[in-house]
């Protein structure tokens, strides 16, 4: 039997559980559920590994998974489970990034990460994600955002799918190019 990519399993199990709690009408609460258990996975980085890994027996694998489980509803323990059993708590976080994906998808919501060279004002930040709103055709823009000096100024925005530089060291190194030739 020949092992599937993590891409292709992520792909799968999320497909499966996005619609099953799509069809019983508990989408939302499955999305913010399993954004927890991925915070769980990120803040504690050796998590994956260890289920997955030879160090811990199968019952001391089961009580951190059963921890897991804990308050979280039917799907999010049934998902849980699955992945412990079929060996693949490798791609927990994974399967929780192609589940957002499809959820961002459904609610026409983009994430973008946004680097300017100082801290955006509030009245700047709703106006980028008007902007960007328009630009994507998202009906909501979700921004990390991270302040860099060295871009002198101007934005740069980087999602999924693509990367709008419009930083004030760029245009200068485009000028630079232009003269230089």
């Amino acid at each position: 039997m020949s092992r599937l990519d993590q891409k292709t399993v992520a792909n799968r199990y999320a497909r499966a559980i996005f619609e099953l709690a799509q069809a019983d009408g508990q989408l939302d609460q499955t999305y913010h559920e399993l954004v927890s258990v991925r915070q769980i996975f990120s803040d504690n980085p050796s998590l994956a590994p260890l289920l997955s890994g030879v160090e811990l027996g199968i019952k001391e694998k089961q009580a951190l998974v059963d921890q897991l489980k804990e308050e979280a509803s039917t799907y999010v323990q049934n998902l849980l489970q699955m992945a412990f059993d079929y060996r693949r708590m490798n791609a927990m976080v994974a399967i929780i990034d192609e589940f957002e994906r499809r959820y961002d998808s459904m609610h026409k919501r983009v994430h973008a990460e946004v680097v300017t060279a100082v801290q955006l004002d509030k009245v700047r930040r709703n106006q980028l994600k008007d902007n960007l709103a328009v630009r994507f055709d998202a009906q909501e823009i979700v921004l990390n955002e991270k302040v860099d000096p060295a871009i002198l100024g101007g934005v740069v925005v980087k999602t999924a799918g693509q990367t709008l530089d419009g930083s004030i060291k760029t245009k200068i190194e485009q000028i630079r190019r232009l003269i230089v030739k």
